[in-house]
């Protein structure tokens, strides 16, 4: 399976001013208070049904299946849900700006009273109250993207056991992949909450065993005896010889392989967000296996830059003989793609 091109695609960089407290004001300070919208277009564009590229098998599964009015009905409280928010923000912005005029005040009149002391301390308390509700509506937004996420899985899988074993283009297959690690739901903990297991870099617990129709990274024998670690599904797990059986997910391939449990390692479940939890990725400089861009196989790589936002993926550089240095030129990588290097004995 070659090798394919470079796919780094930058992230626009974006800044979100919040209250200055008096003492970090200067002169240089606006009085006006701004951040960045959840979506800039009134009135809020549709938000698509369909987060991958479909197969007619999945499309007649979709018509025929009572999971399609269910993904209409989250889509419809997706859509809700993300205006309720943009008018949360909108709604608060009055309040920030006073925040900002009072301590304009403070600062100008080099005093602060105790009235505007206390006046002051219950605006902020307001606006702390006022995130926190911003923060639910994310919550409740991102876990109705999650269900969307999986009725559209469901879907796929009925397509594929209904007996339609039609093959995805490859084409289609590249942009699924890319959609699942885009869509992949990120974690959102309380304060001094850890990130939990399989969230970015964290490692699964020690008797995880992953789930029927999970994408997991597992250790195959090709034709010519050598080994390679290839993206491929869970079938089933028998906790009696404590093997898997998985499908290649390059259905060109339309192979099965038994493996045991050290030959697979889970994926990541959730996406950590750079901003908020940067131990839960890999350093710069750690050697990892990665997917290699258009394709679906693992390489070992090393971690040269790590994202600094949550729509951000990894540049990293890919072992490669071909290259004077060893290394292939930096290439960008999901975190859903990105895993710890697992060795694996000789023996099956």
């Amino acid at each position: 399976m070659g090798k394919g091109k470079d796919k780094n695609l930058g992230s626009p960089k974006r800044s979100v001013d919040s209250p200055k407290s008096p003492k970090m004001r200067g002169s240089e300070s606006s009085p006006s208070f701004r951040r960045d919208q959840v979506l800039r277009l009134d009135p809020l564009p549709p938000i698509s049904v369909t987060p991958y590229p479909l197969s007619t098998s999945t499309e007649m599964a979709m018509a025929m299946s009572s999971e399609a009015q269910a993904l209409q009905d989250r889509v419809k409280v997706l859509s809700d849900l993300v205006r309720e928010l943009q008018k949360a923000r909108d709604d608060n912005i009055p309040h920030m700006n006073s925040i900002n005029a009072l301590s304009d005040k403070i600062v100008n009149e080099e005093k602060l009273t105790v009235s505007n002391r206390t006046k002051l301390k219950m605006m902020y308390e307001k606006a702390v109250g006022d995130a926190e509700k911003e923060v639910a509506l994310v919550k409740k937004a991102l876990a109705t993207v999650y269900q969307i996420r999986n009725i559209r899985h469901e879907l796929r899988i009925q397509a594929k056991n209904s007996g339609n074993k039609e093959t995805i283009r490859r084409g289609a297959l590249m942009k699924m992949l890319l959609n699942c690690a885009q869509t992949l739901p990120l974690w959102i903990g309380n304060t001094g909450e850890k990130p939990p297991p399989l969230c970015g870099a964290v490692p699964p617990e020690q008797n995880y065993v992953a789930k029927v129709n999970d994408m997991v990274a597992c250790l195959v024998r090709g034709s010519e005896g050598e080994d390679n670690w290839i993206l491929a599904e869970v079938v089933s797990y028998n906790t009696t010889t404590n093997k898997y059986e998985v499908d290649d997910i390059d259905e060109e391939q339309k192979e099965r392989h038994t493996l045991s449990r050290r030959r697979v390692y889970p994926l990541p479940l959730m996406r950590a967000n750079p901003e908020v939890n940067p131990e839960a990725l890999y350093p710069k400089g750690s050697i990892v296996m990665a997917l290699y861009p258009q394709t679906t196989c693992f390489y070992k790589a090393v971690i040269n830059r790590l994202p600094t936002l949550t729509t951000e993926e990894y540049e990293v550089l890919f072992e490669d003989p071909t290259y004077a240095d060893g290394f292939s030129p930096p290439l960008m990588v999901a975190q859903r793609y990105v895993i710890q290097i697992k060795e694996v004995s000789k023996k099956k």
